[in-house]
């Protein structure tokens, strides 16, 4: 069995990568998540009055939808509101589906954290930390918690 070394890295400060990669690796490897079998519905969902949903993501089994959206470096207040808006949207437009809001980010600090989980009490959100290693001369990989 061989190790390989990771080495941390910052998306947020990195030249090479963007939240475009990010959505694009999660798009077609929409497991990675770690939500389930998920289908990629869309991808900068265009919002009324509201900008653009990263992805749209559902559930291959249920009726169930993911509005993702992604921050690289640190959770702020304007991506949360962001990411609340996108689902509210979204579940009274297409009411026959089950709707869930998605936050990812490279650092989500306890405060929002603690945020999260009153907003969760009413609406269903899920928090994600999203770490990038470097594994290789020219290898990369994500990993979501």
């Amino acid at each position: 069995m061989q190790f390989i070394k990771q080495e941390k890295i910052w998306l947020h400060n990195h030249k090479d990568f963007d939240e475009k990669w990010v959505q694009n690796v999660i798009a077609y490897y929409t497991s990675i998540l770690g939500l389930g079998d998920l289908i990629l519905k869309d991808k900068e969902r265009p919002q009324p009055k509201a900008g653009r949903l990263d992805l749209l993501l559902q559930d291959s089994e249920s009726n169930r939808r993911y509005e993702v959206e992604i921050q690289l470096g640190k959770v702020d207040e304007s991506h949360i509101i962001r990411t609340l808006e996108y689902w509210d949207i979204e579940r009274k437009r297409y009411p026959m589906y089950d709707h869930c809001a998605v936050i990812i980010a490279e650092d989500i600090t306890s405060r929002f954290l603690n945020v999260i989980s009153l907003f969760n009490g009413h609406i269903p959100i899920i928090a994600i930390q999203m770490n990038a290693y470097k594994v290789a001369d020219d290898k990369f990989t994500l990993l979501f918690t």
